[in-house]
């Protein structure tokens, strides 16, 4: 490994500086330096960044038409995503991962950058072949094809037809509905009961709620689409998503009433049905390495994954990372 690898940055231009939490405001700003890209991955949804990133978790500062984005979670040193330009600028984006790996290190944090896509770990592979870059598997989104979500066929999907079937039948007057606001409180007591049956730590419930508030009180604004699964007249199930290209569709937040047996297949199907006609791709975002997430992803074969890399000075494991 090259112990100078980052060039000095520092003797030409002073440490990035005045970053700044996501608001709604800066929804434009965001998406004209990241849709141009299409990557179809869940990280550059401006939606994700402002309803994960709220409280400073995540924060963005624009330097000579570069977005940098930077997180600091607590479970992780604060780290970078990868520096995007603007698409068609001319940069050396050499200097670019020099000015996020400076930024970190004069706070003395071991400089990582997460969550690298394509084409950004060529551009990194090819600017600074001195970096280490292994998969970060954890933060791999998982796309199945539409029609394999709406229409559930084959062998391999038998037991979630099965799981429908039997919700239709112990459920006869269930209805689904399209979200709109009146039924937002609903949806957040929804998720209070699911977090009944999880073991949540109280940060991990309080964080994950605020996100659900957020998006559901902004949807219009972060141009999401919900829809809900109704027994009796009262919410049962919600699903809250966007349309991430013209392909894809991402699904933010799927929460339902754990005791009702097939309700979750039944919401992740209906929505699917009923906001997602005329795209090819559902991506369900990553499964952070949380076994019960991953299994649950897992069970509907994905038909790809949205790969993701993490780079670094000398050869280092995702979980030695994560224990500094």
């Amino acid at each position: 490994m090259d112990s100078q690898f980052c060039c000095q940055v520092l003797d030409r231009k002073k440490l990035l500086t005045g970053f700044k939490n996501f608001e709604l405001k800066d929804k434009k700003l965001i998406e004209s330096y990241t849709k141009p890209w299409n990557i179809g991955c869940s990280d550059l949804s401006f939606a994700n960044l402002f309803i994960w990133g709220a409280d400073g978790k995540m924060q963005y500062v624009i330097e000579d038409d570069v977005l940098y984005i930077k997180l600091n979670f607590k479970s992780l040193p604060e780290f970078f995503w990868p520096p995007i330009p603007k698409k068609g600028s001319k940069h050396d984006y050499r200097e670019l991962v020099c000015r996020a790996f400076e930024y970190l290190e004069n706070k003395n944090i071991v400089p990582v950058i997460r969550n690298i896509w394509e084409p950004f770990k060529e551009i990194i592979e090819k600017s600074c072949p001195e970096l280490d870059i292994e998969p970060a598997e954890i933060a791999w989104d998982y796309v199945y094809s539409r029609e394999k979500l709406a229409t559930l066929k084959g062998k391999k999907l038998h037991g979630k037809r099965n799981h429908i079937n039997k919700f239709m039948q112990e459920n006869p007057d269930w209805e689904y509905k399209k979200l709109v606001p009146s039924m937002y409180e609903d949806c957040i007591a929804v998720y209070d009961g699911w977090k009944e049956s999880k073991d949540l730590s109280e940060d991990e419930f309080a964080n994950e709620r605020r996100s659900v508030v957020l998006a559901l009180t902004n949807m219009e604004e972060l141009g999401l689409t919900g829809g809900a699964i109704l027994l009796d007249g009262k919410i049962k199930a919600f699903t809250v998503g966007e349309r991430l290209n013209d392909d894809m569709q991402l699904i933010h937040i799927e929460k339902a009433d754990s005791e009702i047996n097939g309700l979750f297949p039944m919401i992740n199907q209906q929505y699917v049905l009923h906001e997602c006609a005329d795209v090819q791709y559902i991506n369900r975002e990553e499964d952070m390495g949380v076994e019960g997430m991953r299994k649950a992803k897992r069970s509907y074969y994905p038909d790809f994954m949205v790969k993701k890399y993490f780079a670094a000075k000398g050869k280092v494991t995702e979980e030695e990372l994560s224990e500094e």
